[in-house]
C-alpha cells in the first residue's frame, strides 16, 4: 500500500472536503508513491512521538492535530525542529483533524458511545451542500446505471446506502446529423420507455457521480437533472443526544470522568436542580458552540477549553457545562481510527498505537 492509497481510504473515513476553513488536514509532508512500512497513530506530533516513530522504524505518522496550520517560508532545524527531523528521517506526516470531528462515525460519535449518549443530531450541521440527482435511462439499463452511481457515492442518507426512487415514463428525442443514437434513426423522433432514477448526492461526490453515470449510460447525450436541497445534515460539529435514564448532575459528571479516565473535571453549574437526560458533546475545544448548545435544550454540555469569560456566558445562558481537558476528550482518536482502519482492511501488523502520548499539562 502506498501513501496515496492510504489517503484515499482516509478520505472515505472522513472526507477532507469536510474540514473547517482554518484547518490543514491531510498531507503535511509525504511521498505519495512511497510504500507504507508502518503507521504510528497519535494525537499530536511531539518530540516523544517522533522518537517513538524512529525507534519503531515507522515511515508514516498519522496524527489528529496538524503540525502545519499556516504557510512556512523556510524550514530550519532551529526554528522548526519537529518538522525538520520528520523530513530528514523521511517520515510521511498526515493529519485527520476537523474532517474527522465532523464526519459520521467520527471522533465525537466514538466518545459519545463511550459515555452512553445516543446521538440525535449534530450541534452544528456541516455546511456541505446536498443535491438531488435525477437521470433518465432505458429500462433495461436501470439496475446497471443505478449501481454505477451508488458506487460513485450517491444514495447515502444517514446509515442507509443505495437509496433511490424510480419512475417509469416515456422519453422522446430526434437524432440529427452527426449523432450516433443508441436507438432510433437520424431525422426521426423516437419514443422510448425510460426510467427516471432519483437519488441524493453530497457535494464532494457530485462530479464523480456525473462521470460514473456518463460512463455507464448507453446514450451519447444522457439527460439528467441536478438541484440543491435545503436539508439539515446528519453530520457536523459536536453531538446532541440523550442518555438512557435521567440522573443527578454530580453523579453523571463523575461517571464521565471515570469513563474517559480524565485527569480532572471542572463543573460550571447554572441550574443546580436540573436532572441530566439531554447531553451535548464536543471533543476538544467547544466554547464556540455555546450559543448552539443554549438553543438545543441540553441539560449538560461536555467539552474542553472553556475560559473564564465563556464560563460567565454559559451561566448567562443557563447552561451546565462539564469541562474536561482537551487531551482527555481527544486521546481516543487513536483507538477510534485504529478500528476504522481495520474495517478498511489495513493490516493490523503495520498499525502502531502510540504509547508516548500525554497531556502537556501537569496537575499539582
Amino acid at each position: 500500500m502506498t501513501i496515496k492509497e492510504l489517503l484515499d481510504i482516509l478520505d472515505k473515513i472522513a472526507p477532507f472536503s469536510l474540514q473547517e476553513s482554518y484547518d490543514n488536514s491531510g498531507i503535511q509532508f509525504a511521498d505519495l508513491e512511497a510504500p507504507i512500512i508502518k503507521i504510528l497513530l497519535a494525537l499530536d506530533l511531539t518530540l516523544e512521538i517522533l522518537e517513538e516513530a524512529i525507534e519503531n522504524k515507522v515511515n508514516v505518522i498519522l496524527a489528529h492535530h496538524p503540525l502545519l496550520f499556516t504557510p512556512l517560508k523556510q524550514i530550519t532545524k532551529q526554528n522548526n525542529p519537529l518538522l525538520f527531523q520528520t523530513i530528514t528521517n523521511q517520515i510521511n506526516l498526515l493529519a485527520l483533524h476537523t474532517n474527522y470531528d465532523l464526519a459520521e462515525n467520527g471522533l465525537n460519535d466514538y466518545v459519545a458511545n463511550l459515555l452512553g449518549i445516543t446521538k440525535i443530531a449534530p450541534l452544528k450541521s456541516s455546511l456541505e451542500k446536498i443535491y438531488k440527482f435525477a437521470v433518465y435511462v432505458p429500462i433495461q439499463e436501470s439496475d446497471r446505471i443505478s449501481q454505477a452511481i451508488f458506487d460513485a457515492g450517491a444514495g447515502k442518507i444517514g446509515k442507509y446506502t443505495e437509496t433511490s426512487f424510480k419512475i417509469k415514463g416515456e422519453g422522446t428525442f430526434k437524432p440529427m446529423e452527426g449523432t450516433k443514437p443508441f436507438v432510433g434513426k437520424i431525422g426521426e423522433r423516437k419514443v422510448v420507455e425510460e426510467i427516471k432514477i432519483e437519488t441524493i448526492v453530497p457535494e464532494r461526490n457530485l462530479e464523480s457521480v456525473i462521470e460514473a453515470m456518463k460512463k455507464a449510460h448507453p446514450y451519447e447525450e444522457p439527460a439528467y437533472d441536478i438541484y440543491e436541497l435545503k436539508i439539515n445534515q446528519s453530520y457536523g460539529i459536536g453531538i446532541w443526544g440523550e442518555i438512557a435514564k435521567e440522573v443527578d448532575l454530580a453523579e453523571f459528571s463523575l461517571s464521565v470522568k471515570n469513563k474517559l479516565k480524565a485527569s480532572y473535571i471542572r463543573l460550571i453549574k447554572s441550574n443546580h436542580n436540573r436532572k441530566i437526560k439531554k447531553v451535548a458533546l464536543c471533543c476538544g475545544g467547544g466554547s464556540s458552540l455555546l450559543e448552539q448548545v443554549g438553543k438545543s435544550g441540553a441539560d449538560l454540555y461536555i467539552t474542553g477549553d472553556i475560559n473564564y469569560h465563556s464560563a460567565l456566558r454559559a451561566k448567562e445562558l443557563g447552561l451546565n457545562i462539564l469541562e474536561i481537558e482537551h487531551y482527555d476528550t481527544e486521546k481516543f482518536f487513536v483507538e477510534a481510527l485504529y478500528d476504522k482502519l481495520l474495517e478498511f482492511k489495513i493490516p493490523p501488523d503495520i498499525l502502531i498505537k502510540s504509547k508516548k502520548m500525554k497531556s502537556p499539562y501537569q496537575i499539582l
